[in-house]
């Protein structure tokens, strides 16, 4: 069990559909929590499996690594995604100027775009996204454009909860990881932030559909039990 949890699932990469609706329009792809940490094959089996999944864009929700030493490997390998990319920093991406540059680029470059506290409209108008940082009054406080779903891209999912008056077609997060290890019957077990609140999968909230996806990579300790690594297609 040891050698499966540390050597087989970590890297046991699942592509999950989630249906939204009985005649979806839409198809976004949402990964989290790189966290990459050197293992560029496994990046390039991600990047992938990405390219692989048709789709319209795909969003990431925030931390691309956690050693700021990695990053410049890191955005190598996501500027091979062949698909427009939409993305959030998460509370591990703290980015100083060149490297809030080079993440930019990295976006921009693939045909979407690194989102601060923003709106954008994409897909001739079907969709708009606001990325986030995860300030709440910068949230509440967005313009409500006109047209289009809208989709909300924030790292910490526990947001959702001090969202009142405002709501979203879906909203798009990570940071928990799934709690990485879960047990049959007993459910997670590593204490990692909001496990048995918005931990993972798909939630009604009041501010509208919260999808938490379990992250690609892991955090502390290299184990994923009952939780694999996770790219989600959304359909809606």
């Amino acid at each position: 069990m040891l050698a499966y949890a540390f050597r087989v699932e970590p890297y046991w990469l699942e592509v999950r559909t989630v249906r939204l609706t009985a005649a979806p329009s839409l198809r976004i792809l949402h990964i989290t929590d790189l966290h990459y940490k050197g293992d560029r094959a496994y990046l390039q089996r991600v990047v992938a499996r990405v390219n692989a999944t048709p789709a319209d864009l795909l969003c990431f929700t925030g931390d691309i690594v956690e050693d700021p030493a990695f990053l410049a490997e890191a955005l190598a390998g996501l500027s091979q995604i062949r698909k427009p990319m939409y993305g959030v920093r998460g509370n591990h991406d703290a980015l100083d100027s060149e490297a809030l540059a080079a993440v930019t680029a990295c976006f921009r470059g693939s045909g979407g775009r690194w989102l601060m506290d923003e709106w954008v409209s994409v897909l001739a108008g079907r969709l708009r996204i606001l990325g986030s940082t995860g300030r709440r009054q910068a949230i509440v406080s967005a313009p409500a454009t006109a047209g289009g779903r809208s989709l909300l891209l924030v790292h910490d999912p526990s947001v959702v909860q001090h969202l009142h008056g405002v709501r979203f077609d879906l909203i798009l997060a990570g940071h928990t990881h799934g709690s990485q290890v879960r047990l049959p019957g007993a459910g997670p077990l590593l204490d990692l932030p909001l496990v048995g609140t918005y931990d993972r999968g798909l939630f009604r909230t009041p501010a509208g559909l919260l999808h938490v996806n379990p992250g690609i990579g892991t955090y502390l300790v290299p184990v994923r039990f009952g939780c694999r690594p996770e790219i989600t297609l959304i359909e809606m």
